[in-house]
């Protein structure tokens, strides 16, 4: 990102940021609430059109960003709410965009249950897939929210 701008009225959210990653690095962008942090967040993730700056993800350039091509271009975010069905299992949480890119029009328990133990294997989180989301503790259910990312194909992984 290159002299990213974001104004809201009354507010200039974001002047002139320039922000990189590089594949392997992990960063922390750490201020005082209301600094910018989660608009640079939505504006990378496709939620916010920048009003100045550039775009590049994966050597593309990107005049307007939407949430549809930062998914497609391997980010995903994981919010503070977690993005996670309370009502649904583990298994059904971690599946759900798996099977919804899918578009099958039936439901197959088997895959549902493979996608989740794939998810929480390749984090080497003991959970237990039948586990109803909404009485899990807040650890792991973040741990949910990691594992459907990460299956996903993220190749940024976002935490607000």
């Amino acid at each position: 990102m290159r002299g990213i701008d974001k104004k809201f009225v009354g507010v200039h959210a974001l002047k002139a940021v320039d922000f990189r990653i590089d594949a392997g690095e992990v960063r922390c962008l750490a201020g005082e609430n209301g600094c910018g942090k989660s608009t640079l967040i939505k504006v990378i993730s496709g939620v916010y059109p920048q009003d100045a700056g550039e775009i590049y993800l994966n050597g593309t350039k990107y005049r307007q960003l939407t949430p549809l091509d930062s998914m497609r271009e391997g980010i995903q975010v994981i919010y503070q709410d977690f993005s996670l069905f309370p009502n649904l299992t583990v298994a059904e949480n971690i599946a759900f965009t798996t099977l919804v890119n899918a578009k099958d029009r039936l439901c197959d328990w088997k895959k549902v249950s493979d996608i989740a133990r794939k998810g929480l294997d390749r984090i080497k989180a003991d959970i237990d897939p039948s586990a109803i989301v909404g009485d899990l503790p807040v650890a792991d259910k973040q741990q949910v929210a990691i594992a459907r990312a990460l299956l996903n194909n993220a190749r940024l992984v976002i935490m607000d």
